[in-house]
């Protein structure tokens, strides 16, 4: 970690720790951050600090004894959920309406920040700390750990592909540089070519079910990767559970399809839930997706927090 303090002089401006993975964007994260530096410095006493594979709760805990409030994300998806997941971690006693998050777009896909409404040269930026508002924050509890996620969660095809996305190959290596969108239709559709739907049960507002499940999506937003989005409502207080269920590989090929026009209720083998949780338990390991990190699972529940964080505009 490389502490770097920014000079302060507005007095009306708030205290901020910023969290900057320097590796976003195949290492571009420093020279992106920069262009939005200026801009940062105008409205907060930011302290940057680059993220750490080791991990980066020091960090969060130290700024968090020291009155800070208010953290920035700079990097991609992941860079927003393990700020997110540390201070849900770390915070004690202060509760998440306490807390204000904000985000800068140095990643590929950048879904948190998605219906994109600021940008800096081109760069997603929250950071409108003074029009924040409350959003839900998801938990994941598996057999063996738990993590809180912000935009959504998936099991099946999809988390099988953002795995694939994360690992890259030669192909998706070099599109991941020009053209994201195409990156993840890469990754997709070699996921898809050798794809066996998971056999479990699924629960969801207390009913459960026995499915053959091609993907299942817990979603606090309606962005699902790059420009794949649903059509499904996302309410306050609840999670839009979305369900691919027995599909045959060239149906998943179109729902993916449709998914890219942002069509998916009522399409052949697709359901949706307006829920507070769900868990579904599966008869083998498999990727278990949130805010585009994976992690391996057989059994998960689904729940929200009862507080809410307060995210940038």
């Amino acid at each position: 970690m490389r502490p770097v303090t920014t000079p302060y002089d507005h007095a009306s401006a708030r205290r901020a720790l910023v969290l900057l993975n320097p590796h976003a964007r195949r290492g571009q994260g420093r020279d992106r951050y920069a262009v939005v530096r200026p801009r940062i410095d105008e409205l907060f006493e930011a302290r940057i600090v680059e993220t750490d594979p080791a991990g980066n709760d020091g960090a969060v805990r130290a700024a968090l004894d020291d009155g800070v409030r208010t953290f920035i994300a700079a990097g991609g998806d992941g860079t927003v959920n393990a700020v997110v997941d540390a201070l849900v971690r770390l915070r004690g006693t202060i509760t998440l309406d306490e807390l204000t998050l904000g985000a800068v777009g140095l990643g590929s896909s950048n879904d948190a920040h998605k219906p994109v409404d600021r940008k800096i040269a081109g760069i997603p930026a929250r950071i409108d700390a003074k029009d924040a508002l409350p959003r839900d924050v998801g938990i994941a509890r598996w057999d063996g750990g738990e993590r809180a996620f912000l935009v959504s969660a998936s099991v099946g095809v999809t988390a099988a592909a953002n795995a694939l996305f994360n690992r890259e190959d030669p192909v998706l290596r070099h599109l991941k540089r020009w053209w994201v969108d195409g990156d993840i239709i890469w990754a997709a559709v070699r996921t898809i070519a050798t794809w066996q739907n998971l056999a479990g049960t699924l629960d969801v507002n207390g009913t459960s079910s026995t499915v053959a499940l091609t993907h299942l999506g817990v979603a606090k937003s309606m962005w699902l990767a790059g420009g794949l989005h649903y059509d499904t409502p996302v309410e306050p207080g609840r999670f839009a559970v979305n369900l691919c269920e027995g599909m045959s590989r060239m149906r998943t090929i179109r729902t993916l399809a449709a998914l890219a026009r942002g069509r998916f209720s009522g399409l052949p083998g697709t359901h949706s839930w307006s829920a507070s949780g769900a868990s579904v338990v599966l008869e083998s390991t498999c990727d278990l997706e949130l805010d585009g990190e994976v992690v391996r699972a057989s059994r998960v529940s689904f729940e929200l927090l009862r507080e809410r964080i307060r995210l940038c505009r």
